[in-house]
């Protein structure tokens, strides 16, 4: 079962990196994720909990990835 889960978790990351890569050096750095995010919000009223959202999951995620915290 731990090996499933990492060969999915490694899976994902190289999805990710394939995406954002091929999307960042062909030149089309409109197709990268930060892009996406900054088009989506500017939707009506999306803008400020997509703001929100992205700022308390990198909190989040770096507390937990560094600390261990919010296990």
């Amino acid at each position: 079962m731990k090996t499933a889960y990492a060969l999915l978790w490694i899976g994902w990351i190289a999805a990710f990196l394939a995406i954002e890569l091929t999307a960042l050096f062909t030149g089309h750095g409109q197709y990268t994720l930060s892009e996406f995010v900054w088009r989506a919000e500017q939707v009506n009223g999306a803008w400020t909990f997509l703001r929100f959202f992205i700022v308390a999951f990198c909190i989040w995620l770096t507390l937990h990835m560094a600390f261990g915290w919010f296990r």
